[in-house]
């Protein structure tokens, strides 16, 4: 079990990354325009996970409903996502990307991976190796 001591630091340190992590976000949201950082987000999400009903987009990104429909309705403004009926359950709507949309969402992504890239270039190859199979080990865990 981590001692109160590794736990505080662990915290902290994750905080300040985020916080980088987040600032990075918004710089890369300002050079598209018109998207917030969370539409980005919300691109990103259907990029890594496929279409995605409303109501799990919504938990995904820690939003109520009607933030989400906010959200969705801007994205489909912009012709970076459509909706469509789940096949499974007709009530159900899904959102995915277009052509569009995944363009932008994978250009959002590359950004992001340039930071991380610039991040772990200050550990040699086997502390790249343990820390990415460390984080692997704890999304796993937290999951």
């Amino acid at each position: 079990m981590p001692s109160a001591e590794q736990i505080r630091a662990f915290s902290q340190s994750l905080q300040r990354l985020m916080h980088l992590y987040g600032r990075q976000a918004g710089l890369e949201s300002a050079a598209h325009d018109s998207l917030s950082k969370q539409d980005l987000t919300a691109l990103s999400l259907l990029s890594l996970h496929g279409p995605r009903r409303m109501g799990d987009l919504a938990a995904d990104l820690g939003v109520v409903q009607s933030a989400i429909t906010a959200l969705v309705d801007r994205l489909e403004a912009q012709h970076l996502v459509l909706r469509r009926r789940s096949d499974e359950d007709r009530r159900a709507w899904l959102i995915e990307l277009t052509p569009e949309g995944t363009a932008t969402a994978a250009n959002y992504q590359a950004g992001m991976e340039r930071f991380a890239a610039a991040m772990l270039a200050a550990l040699d190859a086997p502390e790249r190796a343990t820390l990415v199979h460390l984080f692997a080990r704890m999304e796993a865990a937290a999951v």
